[in-house]
Formats: structure tokens, C-alpha cells, sequence
């Protein structure tokens, strides 16, 4: 009887070893690897020391993303609060478009994106970002009314050369396509005149 017992334990022993083995066959296809997307152009002014750039409150920026990205499961998500934004989708890249909300005016915020790839794995990046109290003041350059009346005159005279070239008694006088009805008006009083 013991010995009988102790043949059964042998082959209980072999079957166990030869199933483990058996789960352990690899096929030896390679299996495609899942390449993370990449994150690049990213528009807003990151805060960084020791220039500590501000982005304008509101602002609009984007950033592009590799094509193997999956474009409908992107999150771009400030504060715990997604941001609504849009994709344009190329065959190489998606260019994401978003905006600043307008709760965000005058704070720090951490700005989260998270770009799945179709295979499954994903990237995730974030920027830190200062937004402006209030926009930044442009220093618009004031146009004198000097500078107006001279750039108005400074048109004036190519359709004043136009009128005062003499006409050849054989040729019929060409008339430029005139580029707006207020233009056309004008030039053809002086030909009534004549």
C-alpha cells in the first residue's frame, strides 16, 4: 500500500510540473508595444524662475499631440474642474484648442493633461501656470490725424493718376475694376463731366 501511495504522489507531482509549463508557453509572435502619445507646443507662458511669465486671463491656447493618441478620451482637467476644449485631428497629430475659464483670473493653478493612446497606455504632463489679475495693457500705437491724412492722400493720387492720363483719340479709355461701389461712383463723375 505504500508503495502504491508514493506512485501516486510521483505522478501527481509530474502532471502539476508539466501543467505549470504548459502555462508558461510564450508565443513567440512579438506583441505590439503601446507607445506613448507625446505632448508638444503647449501656447501658455509656463511659470517658471526666474522669468515667472503670467498668462492673460481668458486666454486661448493649445498644444499638439501625437497621432496614435486617442483624441475622443483626452481630460485636460485645472483644480479639479475639466476644461473644455476641442480637437482638430490630423493623420499624424491633434492639435487640442482650449480656454482659460474666467474663475481662474488672478491664481496659480496646475494644469493636468491626461492622453490615453489607442493601445491603451497613456501620458500625463502638467504645467504650472499663473494667471494674470488682469490683462496685460498693449501699447497701442496712437495714429495722429496727420498720419491719417497722409495715408489717405497717399491713396488718393494712384486713382487720381488713373484719371488724369490723356486719352488717345483711337483708343477706348480701360477702366480699373473698381473695388468698391464708393470707388466706383467716384470715378465715374469725372468721365460725366467730360
Amino acid at each position: 500500500m505504500k508503495r502504491f501511495t508514493t506512485t501516486n504522489w510521483l505522478i501527481l507531482a509530474a502532471l502539476t510540473l508539466s501543467s505549470f509549463t504548459a502555462f508558461g508557453y510564450d508565443d513567440d509572435k512579438e506583441k505590439e508595444k503601446c507607445r506613448n502619445p507625446k505632448i508638444q507646443e503647449f501656447t501658455l507662458p509656463v511659470y517658471e524662475a526666474p522669468e515667472n511669465k503670467e498668462a492673460p486671463p481668458e486666454a486661448e491656447f493649445s498644444f499638439v499631440v501625437s497621432g496614435w493618441a486617442n483624441p475622443k478620451k483626452i481630460k485636460l482637467s485645472a483644480k479639479e474642474i475639466d476644461i473644455p476644449f476641442t480637437v482638430k485631428s490630423t493623420d499624424t497629430f491633434h492639435k487640442v484648442n482650449a480656454k482659460l475659464p474666467a474663475e481662474f483670473t488672478g491664481k496659480f493653478i496646475r494644469m493636468n493633461a491626461r492622453i490615453p493612446a489607442v493601445l491603451g497606455c497613456y501620458s500625463t504632463i502638467g504645467w504650472l501656470i499663473k494667471v494674470a489679475d488682469k490683462p496685460k495693457e498693449t501699447a497701442v500705437p496712437s495714429v495722429e490725424p496727420s498720419a491719417a491724412k497722409e495715408t489717405s492722400t497717399s491713396a488718393t493720387p494712384a486713382s487720381a493718376n488713373q484719371e488724369t492720363v490723356p486719352a488717345q483719340p483711337n483708343a477706348t479709355p480701360v477702366a480699373a475694376e473698381p473695388k468698391n461701389s464708393t470707388e466706383a461712383t467716384t470715378e465715374q463723375k469725372p468721365a460725366a463731366k467730360e
